[in-house]
């Protein structure tokens, strides 16, 4: 099979791409929820030469439980999304690290509101943010024994039609329909943490690397040999 410059290139812009890929990974091995970002053609069982497909596909495997001491913290063992608001849109994540806001709403570490059965949930009662804050396995919240609201819980039937929006938040595309899943478990004092194997991204990250160096090493090899050409038929002109 024939390689010439230009394939090259693309193949280290691909490498390039994919290196900042899993540095991200790597970047956020101790964020919440976080999902792994692959490339697409790394799922090809043969060569891909379409060094251009740059599509991204994220792996929504279960992350590692982790038990805390937090009683806002809130993990899904299995399938579902918790549903935030953010300028009167929603998305969709996995990080239940929640915190509760000056106004005593329910919220994620950067601000956004948690969205219940009957909307965004404030669990403030009388005026006051303090309270015994439990939340059942289906995810009724209840501060002082006082129900206060559910979790809004969703899933979807396809995730490659989500797409993500920042670290782990996700909204959907294709015009793909949240839906209220049957059988789903929260576990409280408890966070999912991501599904990215530190091992694994560094042997990755050690692998591109190589490969880079090789290939830039090809470019400048294939780049001097058609140089010379150029100037040996100049030469005999």
């Amino acid at each position: 099979m024939k390689i010439n410059l230009e394939q090259l290139k693309h193949a280290l812009s691909a490498q390039t791409f994919k290196t900042d890929l899993v540095a991200n990974n790597m970047a956020n091995i101790n964020t919440s929820g976080y999902k792994r970002d692959i490339m697409f053609m790394d799922l090809l069982d043969k060569f891909d030469t379409n060094y251009d497909n740059k599509d991204v596909i994220t792996e929504f495997t279960q992350g590692t439980m982790k038990e805390t001491a937090n009683p806002l913290d809130v993990a899904f063992s299995g399938r579902g999304f918790f549903v935030i608001e953010n300028n009167g849109k929603e998305y969709y994540t996995r990080d239940g690290h929640f915190t509760v806001d000056n106004e005593g709403n329910l919220s994620t570490a950067e601000g956004f509101k948690i969205m219940g059965q009957g909307g965004i949930i404030n669990v403030s009662l009388d005026g006051a943010k303090t309270g015994e804050f439990s939340v059942s396995k289906l995810g009724e919240i209840f501060v002082d024994d006082e129900y206060i609201d559910m979790l809004k819980i969703v899933d979807f039937e396809d995730y490659s039609q989500l797409r993500k929006e920042g670290v782990n938040l996700f909204s959907t595309f294709n015009n793909q329909k949240p839906y209220e899943p049957e059988v789903y478990m929260l576990l409280q004092r408890h966070l999912e943490g991501s599904n990215v194997n530190s091992v694994n991204e560094m042997v990755e990250l050690i692998s591109l690397q190589r490969n880079f160096e090789s290939t830039q090493k090809a470019v400048r090899t294939l780049d001097d040999a058609l140089g010379k050409a150029a100037n040996d038929i100049g030469r005999y002109r």
